[in-house]
């Protein structure tokens, strides 16, 4: 892959050294990363679930592979949503515009042999391209969801039209393209501009419950960085396909499990996969307990109703020798499977 340089580069820096690493590392053991590491993600979610409840089931879990694969796939899965939105957005765009032969000449001979002035022009080159669209389609968005929430859907897939247009002249006039590039890059950048619009609304979305009740000052400062940093993040990723596929993918991937944690998808993960999976963190309309296990002393320490019928609890797990429940003071109660004759969910 070309760099955006003429210039010959014999020293390599941090970023290239890594890069070469990490390509070398997974060319060796990616066969056995591809067998440990599912299992391992799987039951380290699984892990972080016991640990954040208090209590381990009554079962041996590896015995369970089918259980930590799924939650695996599961987990990959929802990182993968993030790592998809900024690796193919940034693909799509780069190699359906920038990279193409006649843009890449064009933009090649305009820009400076000096280091300095090629390098700020290269920066107004992802402001025009990949910043300013994704930031001006993220806030649209942010502001019809607020001001005409009945709109969204017509802001969404409507405003990036003009946005990209305005770019795409934008663009064809500071680097001396020729005639109709706007179009080439409008019908390119007009799906990645939606989805990273989207991302940007989304996060936003997520982070505001979160930061509502903060300080006045720190509660803007997060709403207002977010998109910025949003939009700046999708504009190097999709930068760095100048370097190579291997590039892209390290920071999309990155960055795509920095924006999970910052959203709180990747904190909720295992809390998520153990409810996608059916087997806790879900909440029961109704839970039918034994007769004869009604007529010992548990009874009064539950708070069952005449018919020996607990309503409306939250079960933390449901698989193994023993239901972990949480009751509506906080509490939590351990119960025989044997004793539960039915379990009613909404």
């Amino acid at each position: 892959m070309p760099r955006w340089t003429d210039q010959p580069t014999t020293d390599k820096d941090l970023v290239d050294l890594t890069l070469q690493f990490s390509g070398s590392f997974l060319r060796q053991h990616s066969p056995l990363l591809a067998k440990l590491l599912p299992p391992a993600f799987g039951f380290g979610m699984f892990l972080a679930y016991f640990a954040r409840n208090h209590f381990y089931p009554s079962f041996d879990l590896f015995q369970f592979s089918s259980l930590l694969l799924a939650a695996a796939c599961l987990g990959f899965g929802i990182i993968g949503i993030f790592v998809a939105a900024l690796f193919l957005s940034g693909a799509w765009l780069f190699y359906g515009f920038l990279n193409t032969k006649a843009i890449k000449e064009d933009i090649t001979d305009s820009l400076p042999h000096r280091e300095q002035p090629r390098f700020h022009k290269l920066m107004l080159l992802m402001t025009l391209i990949f910043f300013l669209p994704y930031l001006v389609s993220g806030l649209l968005m942010l502001a019809t969801a607020f001001l005409s929430p009945s709109l969204f859907l017509w802001v969404m897939f409507l405003s990036p039209i003009p946005v990209v247009l305005l770019s795409g002249i934008a663009v064809q006039m500071v680097f001396n393209l020729k005639p109709f590039a706007f179009w080439k890059y409008m019908h390119n950048a007009y799906l990645p501009t939606v989805a990273i619009g989207f991302l940007i609304f989304w996060m936003c979305g997520k982070a505001y419950p979160v930061v509502d009740d903060w300080l006045w000052l720190a509660k803007w400062t997060v709403l207002i960085g977010a998109p910025l940093a949003v939009a700046f993040i999708a504009a190097l990723i999709s930068m760095a396909f100048a370097a190579g596929w291997n590039a892209a993918l390290l920071f999309s991937t990155f960055f795509a499990l920095i924006m999970a944690g910052y959203s709180g998808a990747l904190t909720t993960l295992p809390d998520t996969v153990v409810a996608t999976l059916g087997l806790g963190n879900y909440q029961a309309k109704a839970i039918v307990l034994d007769a004869s296990y009604c007529a010992k002393e548990q009874a009064k320490v539950l708070p069952t109703n005449e018919q020996c019928v607990l309503q409306d609890v939250q079960v933390v797990w449901s698989l193994g020798e023993a239901f972990v429940l949480r009751l509506a003071d906080g509490g939590t109660a351990r119960l025989p499977a044997s004793a539960i004759r039915a379990l009613v969910k909404p």
